[in-house]
């Protein structure tokens, strides 16, 4: 499926953006790699293009949160490769102290990464379709405490991704959508301090209880998503505890908890964990 289909990357010189973009390479596609750190993006692009080719990937700087950078970059992967198959908006932050700059980025940015790939994409426009996927997170789908401003640009981007999924038109446009919600993951947004999450050292015990993913189970269940015949509308959650659940529709074992009007996270994703006053069961009105 990933053979000859090329792929634009934000937030590709490290962590899970670099190794999204090394997997789909090694599946035979091609990449247009983006990130705001252009020392570490042209390092990537290189070792990438020595090991699969120069023709095979690009690097271009790029800050998301700048819709016209944005737009420029997309329009030199376009120029390059012909054509956009995948967008994967994966750039993001986490940073409390800094709440205007992270909704730029991980909501803002997601969005404005998305309106370009399907006005690009769409066949009723001649276009040749494609699939977008959004990363977001767990904390789109569970209340985090330590972690608002946070947990609101991933609920955010979960409420656009399925709003995206049901619009009615997809078939003649030809564009799917899917969603990516890690858990907590191996990689530099987990080097927090006191003044990028609320109450740090709860925060610290919490993430230790809960455990965090090694990047290679997140890229699994990333090409899990993007390898599937029809992913519009589907949501992959991966945890420490319970690995890589895929339902079709945004719909597995504890999101359906919504149902009920209880919601517990996956493997009751903070129970067990006190602090003072807090109990770690979140009721959802």
């Amino acid at each position: 499926m990933l053979l000859k289909k090329t792929a634009f990357v934000t937030g590709a010189a490290q962590g899970l953006g670099r190794a999204f973009s090394e997997a789909l390479l090694a599946k035979g596609g091609r990449v247009c790699l983006t990130d705001i750190q252009a020392k570490k993006g042209l390092l990537v692009e290189n070792e990438l293009q020595k090991k699969f080719g120069k023709d095979k990937c690009m690097f271009l700087q790029c800050d998301v949160s700048s819709a016209e950078n944005l737009k420029q970059s997309f329009n030199a992967a376009v120029s390059k490769f012909g054509h956009i198959d995948l967008i994967v908006n994966n750039a993001g932050i986490g940073d409390e102290s800094n709440m205007e700059k992270m909704i730029k980025i991980n909501l803002v940015g997601a969005i404005s990464g998305s309106h370009l790939g399907i006005e690009h994409m769409r066949k009723d426009k001649g276009g040749k379709g494609g699939v977008v996927i959004n990363v977001a997170s767990t904390a789109g789908l569970t209340p985090v405490y330590f972690s608002p401003n946070y947990c609101a640009t991933k609920y955010g981007l979960v409420g656009f991704h399925m709003s995206c999924a049901s619009n009615p038109h997809l078939k003649e446009m030809g564009v799917q959508f899917g969603c990516l919600c890690p858990a907590f993951t191996d990689t530099e947004i987990l080097k927090m301090d006191s003044k990028k999450v609320d109450y740090y050292d709860e925060a610290q015990k919490i993430i230790q209880h809960v455990g965090i993913n090694p990047v290679e189970t997140v890229v699994q269940g990333f090409l899990q998503l993007v390898e599937s015949p029809n992913c519009n509308g589907d949501i992959i959650t991966v945890t420490a505890h319970d690995g890589i659940q895929y339902k079709k529709k945004g719909r597995n074992k504890w999101m359906s908890q919504f149902d009920s009007g209880q919601y517990l996270g996956p493997r009751n994703f903070l129970s067990g964990y006190q602090s003072q006053s807090i109990e770690i069961i979140v009721k959802v009105n």
